[in-house]
């Protein structure tokens, strides 16, 4: 019997001088409880990538409109013991600041969502521009909070979501949400919610 070895590569990352990468996100983020996520479809021949997003009858995502690259996510390999895992987070800007705003920051603050990151990059027809972060183990609040004399953020919340190191990290990195092509992806995720 073989043993299994995980770390083998087996492909080659090149340069793609006709779809150069591209920094920065759009100005549409989507917060989804992780909980109403009912069930994902992931294409068969790589599992990084979510082709549908089902969520629990009744449900929807929530946006969460940025604004000159105010969403900010990142992800990274953490190693915990003998293991190496990925660490998701992004951090963002919330606008609104009334009653009902400070009621989605106290729920927010407890807790378990995903989020759907608007790259900027779109790749070939698509398959770079849209990324789910928290799939497996979800984000939760790191920072929440409101400084009304910080005129970088003009008084908005600055709220960082993470995977959290003690409930458990990722296992892989954000997935890559595509199908067919760009226009047909962003139906299905433009689904997920209404304005």
């Amino acid at each position: 019997m073989a043993l299994e070895i995980c770390g083998k590569i087996a492909g080659n990352i090149v340069l793609d001088c006709d779809h150069p990468i591209q920094a920065g996100t759009e100005d549409t983020l989507i917060l989804i409880n992780r909980s109403d996520i009912a069930s994902t479809t992931r294409n068969g021949a790589n599992n990084e990538i979510v082709e549908n997003i089902i969520l629990n009858s009744g449900v929807e995502g929530y946006i969460y409109q940025g604004l000159n690259n105010s969403h900010k996510p990142k992800f990274s390999v953490v190693k915990i013991g003998p293991f190496k895992r990925w660490s998701h987070q992004t951090d963002f800007l919330a606008f609104g600041v009334l009653a009902a705003a400070k009621e989605e920051m106290q729920k927010l603050k407890d807790g378990d969502v995903c989020a759907i990151i608007y790259n900027k990059f779109k790749g070939v027809s698509g398959n770079g521009a849209f990324e789910l972060y928290g799939l497996d183990a979800g984000l939760k609040v790191e920072t929440l909070e409101r400084d009304l004399a910080n005129q970088e953020t003009q008084g908005a919340f600055s709220i960082s979501l993470m995977s959290d190191a003690d409930t458990g990290l990722e296992p892989f990195p954000p997935k890559t949400i595509y199908i067919t092509d760009y226009a047909t992806t962003l139906a299905m995720i433009e689904g997920l919610f209404t304005v």
